[in-house]
């Protein structure tokens, strides 16, 4: 206690520097938690975006031979069929399987169309690409297919362009129905489709980056009743956990390629995407990111430490008699350096305290911003500082690191102080 007694007492005679040493703690404190924060909540947010949808799933579509081999010629492009689906279902190593067709026709409503044609898929399609319907409509159900009902699902911004005659687009906010469309018609070509459900507004993307509010569905019996003949988009694969996706993908187009007796050397035939693969760029890229934020933190938090190394240079200086006199009378370098040590990080424990209570509340604030609807905001995967458990050890590791080396210099200085010098000092 006589120790923390003193030190306390050398602090309150630097009153004005430690005031200003401790404010600059406390900045750096908040700037390198909530820079560590906001790029935790991005990160997080943009891998639920890309995760979102088929973002995890293996996407299978047929291509072009490049080679001549059985019934393909060169350039001879694969159609793929319904019945594919049950051979890949039987994979021991695929979880589920859905297939979807694209309907190539114009979708209107008066005078109103979309850009997207619709996708006929089976009910299973909603689980597996993980999207939800908006209250007062539902999705397929089983009668819908066995009867090959004549019904539509459309997502938020298709169903703006269909039943809104508000030609205006706000690259900001997304646009909103003033009016439920549930129970409406539309046509799919020349037939006239009731519409069910609407998707709930959604960042993600399906099959080939079609983004989800934009997107129309129809169910796959109708589809094949108008197109008895007609070929597959593509199949969405969904494997089993901790197998190997790579080993998943060749297995997939190793059995289709068998089916249609193509060749197995054939790259271009028979092609897959696994989309959550392909995300490990982009998540290096967010880690770097995060890391280059932290050391901007980190560089104020240095400038903090020069400040404190300052205030314990004064206070060598200034109790240079009394390390004198300590040290004839017993003390060792060691309890000099040890001293002057816990000064420095009892300054950056009251500043880091402080700090990280400003960030706390910083954050809740930021967290409560109200931003759903902003376009930017919701492709970013709808992204709130995160102030983890260990961004709060990375944050107090630092401001100890940092204590010490700002003090390091200055108490192997003070150690270094002998009694006839610390006698002759005036």
């Amino acid at each position: 206690m006589f120790v923390i007694r003193q030190i306390l007492q050398e602090m309150a005679a630097e009153k004005l520097r430690l005031f200003l040493t401790i404010l600059a703690v406390v900045w750096a404190t908040v700037c390198i938690t909530v820079m560590l924060a906001a790029g935790e909540g991005l990160r997080q947010g943009l891998i639920r975006s890309s995760e979102s949808g088929n973002g995890k799933l293996i996407y299978l579509n047929g291509g072009y031979a490049i080679k001549d081999f059985g019934r393909f010629h060169q350039g001879e492009q694969l159609k793929l069929k319904p019945e594919d689906i049950g051979v890949i279902r039987a994979l021991p190593s695929v979880n589920r399987v859905e297939p979807s067709a694209l309907w190539t026709t114009n979708v209107t409503h008066g005078d109103n169309g979309t850009w997207q044609s619709p996708l006929a898929v089976f009910p299973g399609y909603k689980d597996l690409m993980d999207f939800d319907i908006a209250l007062g409509g539902r999705w397929f159900n089983p009668m819908d297919i066995k009867e090959q009902r004549k019904v539509i699902i459309l997502g938020q911004s298709a169903a703006y362009e269909l039943f809104s005659n508000n030609d205006d687009f706000d690259w900001i906010d997304s646009p909103k129905l003033t009016t439920n469309p549930v129970g409406k018609t539309v046509k799919v070509g020349n037939e006239t489709f009731t519409l069910i459900g609407l998707l709930k507004s959604d960042s993600s993307y399906i099959e080939s980056g079609t983004p989800l509010d934009y997107a129309v569905f129809i169910p796959f019996s109708t589809w094949q009743r108008f197109n008895p003949n007609g070929e597959l988009n593509a199949i969405n694969i969904e494997p089993k956990k901790n197998i190997d996706r790579t080993v998943v993908a060749q297995k997939v187009k190793q059995v289709i390629a068998r089916k249609y007796g193509a060749s197995m050397e054939d790259d271009q035939l028979v092609q897959t995407q696994d989309l959550l693969l392909r995300q490990k760029t982009m998540r290096r890229f967010l880690i770097g990111l995060q890391s280059f934020l932290g050391i901007i933190g980190l560089v104020t938090l240095g400038v903090a430490g020069i400040g404190i190394a300052n205030i314990m240079y004064a206070t060598v200086k200034r109790a240079t008699r009394d390390i004198g006199i300590r040290m004839a009378v017993g003390a060792t370098p060691g309890d000099i350096k040890r001293h002057y040590l816990l000064q420095s990080l009892l300054t950056m424990t009251i500043g880091g305290l402080i700090g990280l209570m400003l960030t706390f509340s910083l954050i809740e604030l930021l967290q409560n911003i109200p931003l759903d609807g902003n376009i930017i905001y919701d492709e970013l995967g709808k992204p709130k500082p995160e102030l983890s458990i260990p961004i709060v050890v990375i944050v107090v590791m630092s401001l100890a690191l940092v204590g010490i080396a700002a003090a390091w210099f200055p108490a192997n200085r003070a150690a270094t102080i002998t009694p006839l010098e610390a006698l002759q000092n005036d």
